[in-house]
């Protein structure tokens, strides 16, 4: 029998949203619960019955919990959806099922294993009746009595107090388990965010706090910690500022900020705290608050102090170096146009050297990266023209401003009147360390070679004075120019550090 087999009243009950609702929060309870199954067999012996169970009953099934007795799991799904339906009765008691023409032709009843009694009661959890307690019987009886059908409703609401139960602890076992999940996700966010956090209880002087709390302060949490451990685990310089900051903001009722270093391993915190809770005189009882670590934000505004530092430092160098690049261009020329085709290659040249400083934050420059910046693109012919030998090392920004501008210079040399000039020509530029009693140097050399023939002219030109004076504010450097037939020579020589990339300032 289904849906279309039981009454409209049936039928609108078993949909009723708001029974489904509680029938589905039930469910997770499970097929032969120990405690409900300890409850059939009770019933079993008490009724002296063939069959006792304890089900949940849905719109179209019914779901066991427990059964006890030789009956089994059997279909009486549309007895009990009418006995818990129908809302005037307490329970339904068919004596002889074979004899009730409701329910003659049902299955169990007309065929094996032929039950003829049964005693349903409805099964309440809150006002909602959401299943059965049936008692069952494979021989016909003439009578149950007031007594028995009382003793029947009992056990009906023992086990809807049971399953009621049971389902409450559920719930507040998801709630407690989705509390723990909740403090879990939040200490870890608070981990990944190197946010240490911490309760301190102003009357006992205990501090609690996070795993990360005590890690960034240099403290462990195997022994009581006081809110003295806190300060004395501050930077002996920072304590003073940082103390007076805490007893201000209790004084006046204003959250604390400030800034500290941790004494064990030099970190920079940013701490913040307000009250939480006050003694029955208004009096400060709890604060909480936070210790974020801001280290790294701390060593960027330091780098980009001494980066702005270096860079007003850089651009009043340049601005003097621009300033004598013009007045010396301006001096060996007349011409409008020839003047502003020097002094702008120059200007490139400077450029080139700053956008690679700008590049590696004003540290140095690959001495590789200088030279192909410089050179290469007055190789017209082929790229093959420039031999580079020697292994790459960095250059500090006065030296890599300076010899810019003396690669420049000889580059374009080499393009108008050298190597560059002709389709056969090489510039083979090579350099090597060597080491003085005051220090390493790098020694430069530029060879062309396969050009036309040079012969050295009796007034020195304008480009000659600036490769000769483009390392004068590198100490102990010198630049050495020769004009052998084969080609122009030159030779730079610069103190440097060995490999290393040099301090700032």
């Amino acid at each position: 029998m289904k849906l279309n087999d039981i009454s409209e009243n049936t039928l609108l009950f078993l949909t009723d949203t708001s029974r489904r609702e509680v029938l589905s929060s039930l469910r997770p309870i499970g097929k032969d619960d120990s405690d409900l199954k300890n409850l059939t067999d009770l019933a079993l012996s008490v009724f002296n019955a063939d069959g006792v169970r304890v089900v949940l009953v849905d719109s179209d099934q019914s779901e066991p919990l427990a059964t006890s007795g030789a009956v089994g799991d059997i279909d009486i799904w549309t007895i009990e959806a009418h006995a818990i339906s129908a809302q005037d009765k307490r329970c339904l008691v068919v004596l002889d099922a074979a004899e009730d023409v409701r329910f003659a032709e049902i299955n169990v009843v007309a065929q094996e294993p032929r039950i003829r009694f049964l005693a349903i009661a409805p099964i309440h959890v809150g006002d909602k009746p959401v299943g059965a307690l049936s008692v069952l019987s494979l021989k016909a009886t003439s009578e149950f009595t007031f007594e028995l059908e009382e003793k029947l409703v009992q056990f009906a609401k023992l086990a809807g107090s049971l399953i009621e139960l049971k389902r409450n602890s559920r719930l507040e076992e998801n709630i407690v388990n989705q509390l723990h999940r909740d403090e879990d996700r939040n200490a870890m966010a608070l981990e990944v965010g190197n946010v240490g956090s911490w309760v301190w209880d102003l009357k006992s002087g205990i501090f609690t706090g996070n795993k990360m709390a005590y890690t960034m302060l240099g403290l462990s949490d195997e022994n009581p910690v006081t809110g003295e451990d806190v300060f004395r685990a501050m930077h002996p310089d920072d304590f003073p500022m940082m103390k007076s900051s805490i007893t201000r903001a209790l004084a006046h009722d204003q959250d604390y900020a400030g800034e500290f270093r941790a004494a064990s391993s030099g970190q920079w915190l940013l701490g913040r705290g307000r009250i939480f809770e006050r003694d029955e005189s208004g009096r400060p009882a709890v604060a909480v608050g936070v210790n974020i670590n801001i280290t790294a934000t701390k060593n960027a505004a330091e780098k980009t102090r001494l980066l702005l530092r270096e860079l007003n430092h850089r651009v009043k160098n340049t601005l003097a170096m621009l300033q004598s690049l013009a007045r010396q261009t301006l001096n060996r020329t007349s011409d409008p146009a020839e003047f502003m085709e020097a002094f702008s290659g120059r200007l490139r040249a400077i450029s080139e050297a700053h956008t690679l400083l700008s590049d590696r934050e004003w540290s140095g420059i690959s001495l590789v990266d200088l030279i192909t910046r410089q050179v290469e693109p007055y190789a017209i012919y082929d790229a093959a023209q420039m031999v580079l030998v020697g292994e790459d090392i960095v250059l500090p920004p006065d030296h890599a401003l300076g010899l810019g501008i003396a690669l420049h210079e000889l580059a374009t040399n080499a393009a108008k009147h050298g190597a560059f000039s002709a389709a056969g020509g090489q510039v083979r530029v090579s350099w090597e360390i060597e080491p003085g009693l005051d220090g390493s140097r790098v020694v430069i050399h530029w060879v062309e070679i396969g050009g036309p023939s040079v012969m050295a002219r009796e007034t020195r030109g304008l480009g000659e004075r600036l490769i000769e004076r483009s390392l004068d504010k590198v100490i102990s450097s010198s630049v050495r120019l020769s004009y052998p037939e084969s080609g122009v020579e030159a030779v730079i020589s610069m103190p440097i550090k060995d490999n290393s990339i040099p301090e700032f300032l």
